[in-house]
């Protein structure tokens, strides 16, 4: 009896339609069934824990993605936050569902046909550095200085090089960002961009897109990337639920 009151504890991975539809068998966190807990129009998906705190580990953040995932190929998920629990179900209809019926139903309504598509770019870092020393003349001329030199020698010079490639990647950075959103931002309704994570990423950006528009998106992206072909390298992740697009207000 004791362990069954421990389960009442629900997780909630996102909100879905609650009109009936083919969803994909999976299983949540800790390998608990997945429960679709239902009010109105509206549903919730959920798994039962045994508490109301959840360690945030790699098995855990996989399992609440696989979830969000699976139901995204059976139609529109408004993607919860890592770590969202609630006391028992009726909490999930009573503090959930029904007090934030308006702004759900609104988000489904702005995002219900569309998905997340994250792209990062990546610089081949001798294909770079080979580009700054043929465009930028005091570059090659330090190089040539320091190249074979003790580092105590030739102190200031590579000081003044590591300077000028800094800022000459900069300047090529954000003309390479630049172009790239340029080129896809079109196939999409709304984009964000992300923090560069190090020098020599390009571009992170997240672009809310059409279902009807991923393939003409995925195609744009591949004469980019055969374009830019060796000097910058992409990643494209997706489709995924709308993470950067929803504003909920509701997951406190």
């Amino acid at each position: 009896m004791g362990g069954a009151a421990k389960e009442k504890a629900r997780y909630v991975y996102g909100i879905v339609p609650a009109s009936p539809r083919k969803r994909r068998r999976a299983k949540g966190i800790h390998g608990k069934p997945l429960r679709t807990v239902t009010s109105g129009s509206l549903g919730a998906l959920v798994t039962a824990v045994p508490g109301t705190e959840l360690r945030a580990g790699r098995d855990e953040i996989l399992a609440h993605s696989h979830v969000l995932e699976k139901a995204l190929a059976s139609g529109p998920v408004l993607p919860m936050r890592f770590g969202v629990i609630m006391p028992d179900e009726a909490a999930v209809r009573d503090g959930l569902l029904d007090p934030h019926r308006a702004a759900l139903e609104a988000q489904f309504e702005a995002l219900g046909d569309k998905v997340e598509l994250n792209v990062k770019g990546f610089y081949d870092e001798d294909s770079v550095l080979s580009e700054i020393v043929a465009e930028d003349r005091e570059v090659a001329e330090l190089r040539a200085v320091v190249n074979g030199q003790p580092a105590d020698a030739t102190h200031f010079e590579r000081i003044r090089l590591g300077e000028l490639v800094a800022a000459d990647l900069a300047a090529k950075r954000e003309a390479d960002e630049r172009r790239i959103l340029d080129s896809l931002v079109g196939y999409a309704t709304e984009m964000e961009s992300g923090k560069l994570a190090h020098e020599h990423m390009v571009v992170n950006s997240s672009f809310l897109v059409e279902r009807s528009k991923v393939a003409a998106f995925d195609k744009a992206l591949e004469r980019i990337a055969s374009e830019q072909h060796p000097r910058i390298g992409f990643r494209l992740t997706g489709p995924l639920p709308p993470h950067s697009f929803v504003e909920l207000g509701v997951e406190a």
